[in-house]
Order: structure tokens, then sequence, then C-alpha cells
């Protein structure tokens, strides 16, 4: 059964490690839904995060051929359930929803959306959460002919269990 997994690595902050990651993926004709890669808190370590749609026994597979590249510290894969994630999402949306005070409330305090500007044209509303709060979000903006424009990071994971510096001491 498919459905889908993050696949978190930390890795060394070097030249082509990212390519290689994903070709894991480009092989198998794997659509990476989500891609995030940062400073981890330990400097020269990068944690790259992808979310995608598969297996687990492909899921399994991808995550020991990255275990084998040399710039691979750790690799793991999880449920979006056995970590702690978040995507953040900016919408540009049409400055008449600060006329519509149901709309207006909604936008701040049901879905928890924070104002980043505000200009005659439009307004840029900042909103975390997981993907589907941000979706559901911008349909509803949409449908409403209020959406100018839209952007969504890639998942920013933090492990329940782990950090980092342990699991690094696990591969040492």
């Amino acid at each position: 059964m498919e459905r889908e997994y993050i696949v978190v690595a930390n890795v060394n902050n070097q030249i082509s490690v990212l390519n290689r990651i994903t070709s894991a993926y480009l092989k198998r004709h794997i659509n990476i839904e989500s891609l995030n890669v940062s400073e981890s808190y330990i400097k020269g370590i990068s944690t790259v995060v992808i979310s995608a749609i598969t297996s687990t026994d492909t899921v399994q597979k991808i995550v020991n051929q990255l275990d084998n590249i040399i710039d691979v510290y750790s690799v793991d894969f999880y449920l979006p359930e056995e970590i702690i994630y978040k995507e953040l999402a900016l919408y540009k949306v049409d400055s008449r929803i600060l006329t519509d005070k149901k709309e207006s409330a909604f936008l701040l305090t049901e879905s928890n959306g924070r104002i980043m500007e505000i200009s005659k044209e439009y307004v840029v509303i900042e909103k975390s959460g997981t993907r589907s709060e941000l979706e559901k979000l911008r349909d509803r903006l949409d449908i409403k002919g209020l959406l100018a424009g839209y952007s969504r990071s890639g998942n920013v994971v933090l492990h329940r269990e782990e950090s980092i510096t342990s699991i690094l001491q696990k591969v040492s």
C-alpha cells in the first residue's frame, strides 16, 4: 500500500550530495512531494527532508541506498505521525479581504494566519501547519477569487525521540 513517507537524512554539507539523494527517487520514478534542506545545529551538517508517496518496501530500498552514500551520516524514514513537522505558506490575497470582516476574522483567528504585509492591491498572509491545512486555506481563498499568489515550503521536522547528536553517535 502506498502512503506518505518522510525520509530524514543528516548529511555532510557538500556539493552534489543532494543530487545523489534525489537521484534515488528519480531512478524509481517517484515524485517528490516536498523537499527541504537546512543547516542543522551541528556546523557542517545539513538535514535533508524528503516527503514522497510510495510503498514501505520502496522507501526501505531508498533508505538503504542513501545509507551507502559516504556523505550521508544517518538516514531513516518515518510516517507523518511519528515526527513533529510543519510547513510554511505565504498567500498573496486581494486587499478586498480586509473589507470582509467575516473572512478577515477567519484568516487571523480560525486559520491562525498572520499578516506580513499590506498594500492597496494585496495582503500577504503567513500560515504554518500541515500540508492539508495549508491547501485547505489556499482552496478557500481561491474559490472566493481572493488568491493572487501562493508559495509553500517543504516539511521542517524534529524527531520526537532523538537528537541529531545521539543519532550521529550511533553511526560513529
